[in-house]
């Protein structure tokens, strides 16, 4: 028997775990001012392709994060240095209330605009700094007012929107990460770290054609505050350690296309995000603007769930009802 919640507006996959691989190119740039010095620095990591593994059931999700070599744009070494790179994530969809918190860690930048640098060789690989570690802890937070409209639907494939729907969906989101400069060889070094808080209020609209088909819009626009500590090392003359901190306002928006097929046994699709963020700090080396487009693609498919996994996962439910 189908589950059909909302009268008629969504349709709940409640006895199926799916199981979904998707690429995307969300990797996160860094771009620097050095304001005393009169030049940025644009960093990126030597992984334009990354893979995921996604596990749904219900209102649970997990999913591991992966950017092996053999993947598209994520080979020549010799040119943009070497990057590893690894994550995971959970997520937890009820009716209104989502909440998702993700780990990740990069290790190995290379400097994108290493032409602007006298060191720079014309024609050779890019500026390396192979032990520049980027490790980040973030979460988001939001509340779905329209019950009709279906988050789960293209988050995690676990309900099937089945007639055309939209809601206003307030979100927090918070993020502690630290950019870490492990080189012990060079003249001095840096560590950020660096906590941020978003406020966001934004609109989200499923467009269902013939219950299978979907496209999607949406909008987040926010506000919030970063907290910076910054210390400075020199590990080649072993002077004192150079701490400061910093505060300022953050800006951020975030826009969301997507469109796909959503079947009761296979389902597919594609993402576009665009982000963009911006914060001012005078005369430190931290971040200070970060704005990317990226895309996701993915294909997956619904199993039968294990009746012990049903069973305990029934006993939650009933809990948080």
């Amino acid at each position: 028997a189908r589950s059909i919640r909302e009268e008629g507006w969504m349709e709940g996959m409640d006895n199926y775990v799916g199981v979904k691989l998707s690429m995307n190119n969300a990797i996160e740039t860094f771009h620097v001012n050095v304001e005393s010095d009169d030049y940025t620095v644009d960093l990126y990591p030597n992984t334009t392709t990354l893979a995921k593994l996604h596990f749904n059931y219900r209102f649970l999700s997990f999913d591991i994060k992966f950017a092996p070599s053999y993947l598209p744009g994520n080979g020549d070494e010799y040119k943009k240095g070497k990057t590893k790179s690894f994550g995971m994530a959970t997520a937890l969809n009820f009716r209104h209330w989502f909440h998702h918190l993700s780990l990740s860690r990069t290790k190995g930048y290379f400097i994108n605009n290493s032409e602007d640098f006298p060191a720079y060789i014309p024609g050779g690989p890019y500026l390396q700094i192979p032990e520049l570690v980027v490790t980040n802890f973030e979460g988001i937070s939001g509340y779905s007012f329209n019950p009709k409209f279906s988050v789960k639907s293209l988050s995690t494939q676990t309900e099937r929107q089945l007639k055309s729907a939209g809601s206003f969906i307030p979100l927090l989101g918070y993020r502690y990460y630290i950019v870490n400069n492990k080189d012990e060889n060079a003249t001095s070094t840096q560590r950020s770290d660096n906590i941020e808080f978003v406020v966001g209020a934004g609109y989200y609209y499923t467009l269902v054609v013939k219950e299978n088909f979907y496209f999607s819009l949406g909008a987040t626009p926010g506000i919030g505050y970063i907290f910076t500590k910054l210390n400075t090392r020199f590990p080649q003359s072993g002077d004192s350690d150079v701490i400061s901190h910093s505060n300022a306002p953050v800006l951020r928006f975030d826009g969301r296309g997507a469109l796909g097929y959503n079947g009761r046994t296979f389902f597919a699709g594609c993402i576009l995000n665009l982000t963009s963020m911006s914060f001012e700090q005078r005369g430190t080396t931290v971040i200070n603007t970060n704005s990317r487009a990226s895309y996701q693609i993915f294909v997956g498919m619904r199993i039968n769930a294990p009746k012990k996994l049903r069973d305990k996962v029934e006993i939650i439910d009933k809990l948080k009802n």
